[in-house]
């Protein structure tokens, strides 16, 4: 119970910034629709690094950066149309099977040549390539990554996805790409899942729903490259820490029943609706913490081979959908 009362302040916290990102979002739609999940990012980033969050809503914070964004992802299964998204076809899960290994080899041979130690690129690849912080945290011991490492491809990782919600989203508004490609694009080349998820819903729920897909498949990729990290630096005995994401599991199981129809349109209304509060409160928990002083103090060589490598990724991969997809 005690654990519970430590959660509220900042869950409440985060709920107020999401209203307010909601009423921001309704008041100047007719101008431009940033969306709220935009705008929860970029309140909460400012509000970090201006005015500092207070210690009593950080538990609550972490927690709906977490916590909430795996119980949104799981409950947005019941928006999608598995028959719909089967028509991507093989060649976008090729592409996500090779994806992978190749940012983790750019990162590996450009960690080189920024000259940076071998472990910050190899988690900051595996960041960029995978599932943002979380892919990090999961792969440090596979690596034996000291925790500062960690810390410094986290802080990096977090501050380029939330960047490139805000110019993915400004992209939707005025480029003549596709639905489909957008989602395909944002699915595929952003960090996190939050990143990837509140960028693609920027431009509708067909590109969201895309995007979520395309994304659930990078997210698996998590246990066979934490295998194969594993037996390459020696670490045999640490693979056993990461596990499966059961989140994706129960994503899919509820992508099923969406499909089949067996439950109530209604139900399944309310059940989306949730989902959408809970991912804006994720992303507005993400966005609370960004620590720009972070990443200028402990990293700024890296920072830049970080920048460099996402926006190799994000060129190349929008070149590829684009022409060939």
């Amino acid at each position: 119970m005690e654990n519970v009362k430590r959660l509220i302040p900042g869950i409440l916290f985060v709920y107020l910034i999401s209203f307010i990102s909601i009423l921001i979002n309704d008041s100047i739609k007719h101008i431009v629709n940033l969306e709220a999940l935009t705008i929860g990012i970029i309140i909460g980033i400012l509000y970090n690094n201006l005015l500092e969050t207070r210690e009593i809503f950080k538990p609550g914070i972490k927690f709906s950066a977490k916590k909430l964004l795996k119980a949104g992802i799981v409950l947005l299964g019941f928006k999608l149309n598995f028959k719909s998204l089967l028509n991507l076809g093989p060649k976008v899960i090729l592409m996500i099977i090779i994806f992978v290994p190749t940012v983790l080899m750019i990162a590996y041979y450009l960690g080189k040549l920024f000259k940076i130690n071998n472990k910050i690129p190899i988690l900051i690849g595996v960041g960029s390539s995978i599932c943002g912080a979380s892919a990090i945290v999961a792969m440090a011991p596979c690596i034996n990554a000291d925790e500062d490492e960690a810390v410094v491809a986290v802080s990096i990782i977090n501050f380029l996805g939330a960047i490139g919600v805000l110019v993915y989203s400004a992209i939707a508004l005025v480029s003549g790409i596709s639905d489909i490609e957008y989602g395909i694009w944002s699915g595929i080349s952003l960090q996190g899942v939050a990143h990837a998820i509140a960028a693609a819903f920027a431009r509708g729920s067909g590109a969201g729903e895309i995007g979520t897909f395309v994304k659930m498949g990078r997210v698996v990729m998590l246990i066979p490259v934490a295998m194969v990290l594993s037996l390459i630096f020696n670490k045999k005995e640490k693979s056993s820490n990461v596990k499966f994401p059961m989140y994706i599991f129960y994503f899919i199981i509820a992508g099923i029943i969406s499909s089949l129809g067996i439950i109530p349109n209604q139900l399944s209304m309310i059940l989306v609706k949730l989902s959408s509060t809970f991912i804006l409160m994720a992303m507005v928990g993400m966005g609370l913490s960004v620590d720009l002083k972070s990443i200028k103090d402990k990293g700024l060589k890296s920072f830049l081979f970080g920048l460099l490598l996402f926006s190799l990724i994000s060129v190349t991969t929008n070149f590829i959908i684009t022409r060939l997809i």
